[in-house]
């Protein structure tokens, strides 16, 4: 599961700001000289140098140096670049920055120096949620507690952080994502809580997660689930691409296993989607909204890997297979030939790089 570390995070006067997103829909134009398949052991682009790959066709995209931990990958609405959370200090750990890695024409340079900066200050974070937190015109959403506690902000194609919630108590507002169409925002409402042990934290009602929505403006916010009350910490919610449905990953009071659900934008119709053994996390959608690929345990897995479902019900096929590798928050690029996740090998302490992978149908 990928767990989210201390939120904090701003604009610093120096940072790089976000250039407009390309085009004007979810999926990009295929270049014309791009083949129809990726081949292995390539970026999938004519020019490029052989790439790093594993055994199982994943393809690295980008590590840090150091302790830099590169998580939740999300792609641009065009495709042809990615944002993704930085922690410095690790897996989930000390300040974070928000940065862009260019894909195109991948022709074997540092991925470090062509990733750049789009929040970063110094022991502050921000952090993204994989799936659908960049819209065209809408931006990038994210989590911040720049203003003292965990809130939620956009930036704008071009522009500075604006704040779009503002609550009192000691809950925090985590882990957004955008609409189809860029007009409202899904988080989560968590409390977290000091506990003695494991077990009285599994127990601890007060710090079930809730589920919310908001207009982009900061109006009209709605709450979708109640945690507290209906006794299930409920999180990572995920807009669908067609903005009828919502995915999001729920675990019962005193349990310890995450599975994933789907609901009604509005709250209602509440179904769970994975009903096979295992923990279920980090849920996003294909492009065509049929499918959702999440990280998984199920098979009796020691290490969480790569999966994908339909939506409509079914076994969910295995699409990373590197063994001793933990595999997670996974995204589908836009034009549904790809799938970007975060990996590292065994302990979960260890950081984080990002790769993707031919997703299924595409190999």
């Amino acid at each position: 599961m990928r767990r989210r570390g201390r939120i904090a995070g701003w604009l610093g006067a120096g940072a790089l700001v976000l250039t407009a997103c390309g085009g004007g829909g979810e999926g990009p134009a295929r270049h014309p000289s791009e083949p129809a398949r990726p081949s292995p052991g390539t970026s999938g682009f004519p020019s490029a140098k052989p790439a790093v790959t594993r055994g199982d066709g994943a393809e690295l995209l980008h590590r840090e140096s150091g302790k830099g931990s590169a998580q939740n990958p999300a792609f641009a609405p065009d495709g042809k670049s990615l944002l993704f959370t930085v922690f410095h200090g690790g897996y989930n750990e000390g300040a974070a920055a928000l940065r862009v890695l260019p894909l195109g024409n991948r022709d074997g340079r540092d991925s470090r120096k062509a990733a750049r900066d789009l929040l970063d200050e110094h022991d502050r974070a921000a952090v993204n949620l994989p799936g659908s937190s960049w819209r065209p015109s809408a931006g990038v959403t994210f989590a911040s507690d720049r203003a003292g506690k965990d809130e939620i902000w956009v930036l704008r194609p071009g522009g500075r952080p604006e704040r779009v919630t503002e609550h009192p108590g000691n809950s925090g507002y985590l882990e957004p994502s955008f609409s189809p169409d860029g007009k409202w925002i899904v988080f989560q409402e968590s409390v977290e809580r000091a506990a003695p042990d494991a077990r009285a934290a599994l127990a601890d009602r007060s710090a079930l997660g809730s589920l919310w929505k908001v207009r982009r403006d900061g109006t009209e916010q709605t709450r979708l689930v109640n945690g507290p009350a209906s006794r299930t910490d409920n999180r990572e919610p995920n807009w669908s691409p067609r903005g009828d449905l919502l995915v999001f990953q729920r675990r019962e009071l005193g349990s310890d296993r995450w599975a994933l659900y789907v609901m009604n934008a509005d709250g209602s119709g509440v179904r769970r989607l994975t009903t096979v053994a295992g923990e279920h996390t980090d849920a996003s959608w294909s492009p065509d909204g049929r499918s959702v690929v999440f990280s998984s345990t199920t098979g009796g897995l020691d290490l969480p890997k790569i999966f994908v479902m339909p939506v409509a019900g079914g076994a969910p096929v295995q699409v990373t297979r590197e063994p001793g590798t933990y595999d997670g928050a996974p995204s589908w690029s836009p034009d549904g030939r790809w799938i970007a996740f975060e990996s590292h090998p065994g302990s979960e302490d260890r950081p984080t790089s990002l790769w993707r992978v031919p997703a299924p149908g595409e190999r």
